[in-house]
């Protein structure tokens, strides 16, 4: 019989050890877990203030490229006004400084079309100037 309890106490310890072992196992299971979270809310986190930031950086560049049409909006209103300017001075263009504002109309009334609030009201008329004298001059082959 003192087999038979050193087997029973012998068989205790075993299947206690193995308990022992199974609830280590799942204890260090469940902190790997929390740790896992952790570095998953971590991450997410993150990825979010990422986003807020490609969010805003977007806006921005949305601003500079509209800060840039403008300008170059008003560049093209400069040349138109200095070019007409210069007609009205009698001073001769030639086929070249023609097509440059003519191109420089496309761009500035492309731009109004565009932004209906952008102001408008001298230009319109001189680029109506400059395209009637325009198709007189290429009738008359009258370019320097």
């Amino acid at each position: 019989m003192d087999q038979q309890l050193l087997m029973t106490i012998i068989g205790g310890l075993l299947g206690g050890g193995i308990i022992g072992f199974i609830e280590f196992i799942i204890r260090r299971n469940d902190e790997r877990k929390d740790k896992n979270k952790e570095v998953i809310q971590a991450i997410e986190k993150l990825d979010k203030k990422v986003d807020d930031r490609f969010n805003t950086l977007d806006q921005k560049i949305e601003l500079v490229d509209k800060k840039g049409d403008e300008r170059n909006a008003i560049t093209s209103r400069v040349r138109i006004l200095k070019f007409a300017d210069e007609m009205l001075e009698n001073r001769g263009h030639s086929k070249d400084a023609w097509s440059q504002v003519l191109i420089d109309c496309d761009t500035y009334e492309d731009y109004c079309k565009d932004n209906e609030d952008f102001r408008n009201n001298i230009t319109s008329a001189t680029i109506s100037y400059l395209k009637s004298n325009y198709a007189e001059r290429l009738e008359k082959h009258d370019f320097l």
